[in-house]
């Protein structure tokens, strides 16, 4: 089984479009959009996010605690065994990535905890009809969602909450 991970940054309009769409990698100058995908079932340390400082372009990796904060929570989508998808290997080869664009990303799925031998891609998008389960991660385990409406509830009045100050 593999997933597309993502953060709830990204679930709303997933959910709207009701499709992953594919994307240029920003690590994949000149490589082909793909909609990627992992084997690592716990977690795809590459799905978390980074921060870079202003002033130097330092970039810092966060971890997925960090991302789940950050990003409004943590999300995968599992997909039927019928999306056509390749090995990182063959994207490689397809996109014409250059020796080192493909070296470079290896080192940073090392440093990030990942392998490229988890990846794979869709060079296409996949429709919500492709989709098997689309999860949510609760902590320490991930659980099963059925919808936008698990992801975000509808709050049927402002009047429903009552905001206070501490102290």
């Amino acid at each position: 089984m593999f997933w597309h991970y993502t953060t709830g940054k990204h679930i709303d309009a997933i959910f709207n479009q009701g499709v992953l769409n594919p994307q240029v990698a920003s690590w994949a100058q000149g490589g082909m959009p793909a909609v990627w995908f992992s084997t690592n079932e716990a977690w795809e340390p590459t799905a978390n996010c980074a921060f870079q400082t202003v002033n130097t372009r330092h970039r810092l990796l966060g971890n997925r605690e960090m991302t789940e904060l950050l990003c409004d929570g943590l999300f995968r989508i599992s997909v039927k065994p019928t999306a056509s998808v390749i090995t990182w290997g063959q994207y490689c080869e397809e996109s014409r990535l250059t020796y080192r664009c493909v070296e470079a990303c290896r080192r940073v799925a090392a440093i990030e905890g990942s392998h490229t031998g988890r990846w794979l891609a869709c060079l296409r998008e996949v429709p919500a009809d492709q989709w098997a389960t689309v999860e949510r991660w609760y902590g320490d385990q991930w659980g099963v969602i059925e919808g936008a409406a698990e992801v975000m509830p509808l709050w049927e009045e402002e009047e429903d909450w009552l905001f206070q100050a501490a102290g």
